[in-house]
């Protein structure tokens, strides 16, 4: 099956529409006493049509894509039957399959030397990217360049602190399972260190999810605009840093109602920058807190 793949590779869909187009054998018959390999050989037209075949072929087997491969192998089989089949009618039947056999032969030497360079030349391009990407890393390891994290950037225009708020209101809830654990559970037991390390990981994450959401709204969509009419956001950013790293270095229950209070703020100044009224509501799960959402 390998081999027979190999032989009859994919060509592309319209492989069969060019078989049509190529120039029948009885436009130039072939001379009496002419073998068949000669007629493949010597006829410009059958041998250009031939190379052409083997090299659609080969264009549409680097696709590597299944229908390609069917409609390939039907083209070129299709192909070299029609020139059996007409050989065969205007000569000999012996005469049509030593054509279909020569002219078989000629098709998949092109293909093979076709798919060979066009494969080839994917494989350069390849070695040839990961030369400049670890050229790039070599000079990176020698003299680091600076790195920069921001949002998309492209730019979307997409921003919400809704993230921010759920994170503090986590950071709050986290607290308040460790707090009920410690008042019910046995220190010593295994349970108990589970609840708490689990609990302890995650406000971590949360606290620093906080963080960098506070700051992308802050960096990329605070502008001059925005800022000349709340320069009190720089204050109540550097508040927020403040507080979130608070809430990852105690189990302080109001440090994080306090930060969930400083990001209602931000909240409340980022929508009233879009003209955008805001209501309070009380959060539909624990810890049920009041949030600040935009009134929509």
């Amino acid at each position: 099956m390998k081999i027979f793949g190999l032989l009859f590779s994919c060509s592309v869909s319209f492989g069969l529409l060019t078989t049509l187009l190529v120039t029948q054998s009885v436009a130039h018959p072939a001379q009496a006493q002419e073998l068949a390999f000669e007629h493949v050989l010597m006829s410009s037209d059958h041998l250009l049509a031939l190379i052409l075949m083997g090299v659609l072929t080969a264009l549409c087997m680097s696709c590597r894509k299944r229908i390609f491969v069917i409609l390939g192998n039907f083209s070129l089989l299709g192909f070299l039957i029609y020139h059996l089949v007409n050989h065969s009618v205007s000569h000999s039947a012996l005469y049509g399959l030593e054509f279909f056999m020569v002219g078989g032969f000629v098709s998949l030497v092109s293909w093979r030397i076709a798919y060979f360079a066009i494969v080839g030349s994917f494989g350069l391009r390849k070695r040839f990217n990961n030369v400049v990407f670890k050229t790039i890393e070599l000079i990176d390891g020698i003299k680091k360049f600076p790195v920069a994290r921001a949002h998309c950037d492209i730019p979307c225009k997409i921003y919400d602190p809704y993230i921010a708020t759920v994170s503090a209101l986590s950071v709050v809830r986290l607290i308040d399972i460790m707090e009920e654990t410690q008042s019910k559970g046995d220190s010593s037991s295994g349970d108990f260190q589970n609840t708490m390390s689990r609990c302890i990981q995650r406000k971590e994450e949360e606290s620093e999810k906080l963080k960098q959401e506070i700051r992308i709204i802050w960096g990329d969509y605070f502008k001059e605009p925005q800022l000349e009419k709340h320069p009190e956001i720089h204050n109540l950013v550097h508040e927020i840093m403040i507080l979130a790293s608070a809430t990852k270095q105690t189990v302080d229950r109001e440090k994080g109602l306090k930060l969930l209070e400083s990001v209602n703020k931000f909240a409340e100044i980022f929508w009233s920058t879009k003209d955008i009224e805001t209501e309070k509501k009380i959060a539909p799960y624990p810890p049920s807190l009041e949030i600040i959402r935009p009134k929509l």
